[in-house]
């Protein structure tokens, strides 16, 4: 009687990547062996699932370059619409009630709240829990600004509050969210960020340029008192306070606006 051999394989490298070209080998019921491609086993795993559904709440917002009027495109369609020159403001989520424009870009590196001790004026609360009722940022941000003095200073660029303020982003024409149309986002603001985090995130990754959302902690426009304001942990939803001085990340936000 013939011993059938078998032939053992050697040792393999574990990879997580598909290069182009790759197949993966499937077996059907007789055990013939054929090969797929990763597209095609896409769509077989999917099952006929419309994936751009996941992404119902976030857009695209761009001021259309012929005429400056504020548009969202959905996601899929942003592509042909960059190659034509379009520029995106930023990722518009509509959330709870909600329509906020994240920016495309941050801070180039971190940022002090003010340079000294300060009450903005904004929305105000020692209570973690009540804060998170803030999504007036536009109105935080307008009064911050509006309290800043040679002694504590939050209407410059170097400091929180003035590198949102001064935030811009114009079309081919230079029009669009020019400066005085972003602000610093409230903690419920930010909140929502974190809730739509890996959605936003992918849109910007389609936008030329962007910088994704880091889970780092961010501040907002909320304040805890005079000499602490309240931040937002991206990564892990954490709400607390730091004092004003101290280095934070900063996203800038806006509005469907013209």
């Amino acid at each position: 009687m013939a011993i059938k051999k078998t032939k053992k394989l050697s040792a393999q490298t574990a990879t997580t990547t598909v290069a182009t070209g790759e197949k993966f080998a499937k077996v059907d019921a007789n055990g013939k062996v054929t090969l797929i491609d990763l597209a095609s086993l896409k769509t077989a795993l999917l099952g006929g699932i419309d994936t751009r559904a996941i992404l119902d709440n976030v857009f695209i917002m761009y001021h259309r370059k012929r005429d400056n009027y504020p548009v969202l495109s959905a996601p899929n369609a942003w592509k042909a619409l960059q190659d034509a020159g379009e520029v995106a403001d930023g990722v518009a989520v509509m959330d709870g009630g909600h329509l906020l424009v994240v920016a495309p870009t941050c801070s180039p590196g971190t940022l002090p709240w003010s340079s000294a001790n300060i009450i903005g004026g904004g929305f105000s609360s020692t209570d973690r829990i009540g804060v998170i009722s803030d999504f007036n940022g536009q109105n935080n941000t307008s009064s911050i600004i509006s309290k800043s003095t040679s002694s504590a200073v939050t209407n410059t660029t170097a400091y929180a509050p003035g590198f949102c303020n001064a935030y811009s982003r114009v079309n081919a024409n230079g029009e669009g969210l020019t400066a005085g149309k972003w602000w610093m986002p409230s903690v419920g603001e930010m909140l929502l960020i974190f809730a739509n985090l890996r959605k936003i995130n992918y849109c910007l990754s389609l936008i030329s340029g962007a910088v994704l959302i880091a889970d780092l902690w961010h501040w907002t426009s909320s304040e805890y008192n005079s000499s602490n304001g309240w931040y937002v942990t991206i990564g892990e939803g954490v709400i607390s306070t730091n004092q004003k001085s101290a280095l934070g990340k900063v996203r800038p936000v806006s509005a469907f606006t013209r």
